[in-house]
């Protein structure tokens, strides 16, 4: 059986974590803008602490000039460990498709030929987050809920990732 390996970002390179405020009223937790090579049957991860209390914010785009590639937002551990289980070799009871807002299949980008896109509403603006963390953010190239089928040998995938994650300040 492959062996499979999470990329998990953890304060490296463009990753920035508690970077300060952003003028809408909310602390940057998580800033995330680089390029990620995914292999096919895996997919790149980046855990992302709770951001419930007081309320927290979400954006993102990912794109890739090769193929579509689906965009998981899983929430809480449970959600994950699905996930985790399938990509791993074993055949989980279920696959659930996280958070329902944020979790989007690629699809080819209207101004840019060859160019596929997942993003949160408005071409990646800020959407808020209702649900308790942790968070999970997977850019997907595995047969996962069979949504993007890749072949087990194909290309691995490159694509471009900015998520920004954003807690709220406490209002007095």
């Amino acid at each position: 059986m492959r062996r499979r390996t999470f990329l998990r970002t953890a304060g490296v390179g463009a990753v920035t974590v508690g970077s300060g405020c952003l003028g809408t009223g909310g602390n940057v937790v998580v800033n995330v803008t680089e390029s990620v090579t995914v292999g096919a049957g895996d997919g790149w991860v980046r855990e992302v602490p709770d951001v419930s209390d007081p309320g927290g914010a979400v954006s993102y785009t990912v794109r890739s000039r090769q193929r579509a590639f689906d965009v998981y937002f899983f929430v809480g551990e449970t959600q994950f460990d699905h996930y985790d289980a399938f990509v791993g070799g074993d055949e989980p009871e279920e696959t659930p498709r996280g958070h329902a807002s944020f979790s989007k299949a690629a699809v080819p980008k209207a101004d840019a030929e060859g160019v596929f896109e997942a993003a949160t509403a408005d071409g990646g603006a800020r959407e808020p987050l209702d649900a308790t963390g942790p968070y999970y953010f997977v850019v997907d190239h595995s047969n996962y809920r069979m949504e993007n089928r890749v072949d087990e040998y194909g290309e691995d995938l490159s694509a471009f990732v900015d998520l920004k994650v954003v807690q709220q300040r406490n209002v007095l």
